[in-house]
């Protein structure tokens, strides 16, 4: 198991990087080495009935940051108000490029096999 790294630690949150093409959660098909069970076997390491709770997760080829609770009221609060949380998501990109920002408002749908791409169609896709 690689090193977690922790972003930020107390008693109710734990908050972690997640590297790109590591599994937030399992799934039905892949249940190999999860962000999940790192953080699982981190806090329960430190006292064996500890849990932690997915607050959110992100997509198998996204890195960034990941907030897990390490109780179920704090997982609910931030759960029930994640639709009011702000969140930004940078691109890198190669070659040139006209504007020196933007936003980019996209239906994000998925595969079958779990792949994530861009849609105009509202009717499959999340804003």
């Amino acid at each position: 198991m690689k090193k977690l790294n922790i972003i930020y630690e107390d008693k109710e949150l734990l908050v972690v990087e997640k590297e790109s093409h590591l599994l937030t959660i399992a799934t039905e098909k892949r249940e190999s080495r999860t962000l999940y069970n790192e953080a699982s076997t981190y806090v329960k390491k430190q006292y064996p009935k500890n849990k932690v709770f997915i607050v959110h997760r992100l997509d198998k080829d996204t890195s960034g940051i990941v907030l897990f609770a390490k109780d179920y009221e704090t997982k609910n609060k931030l759960q029930t108000n994640w639709e009011k949380t702000t969140r930004k998501y940078l691109a890198l990109v190669e070659g040139k490029v006209k504007k020196e920002h933007d936003i980019i408002r996209s239906y994000i749908a998925e595969t079958k096999t779990m792949l994530s791409y861009s849609t105009k169609d509202k009717k499959i896709g999340k804003l």
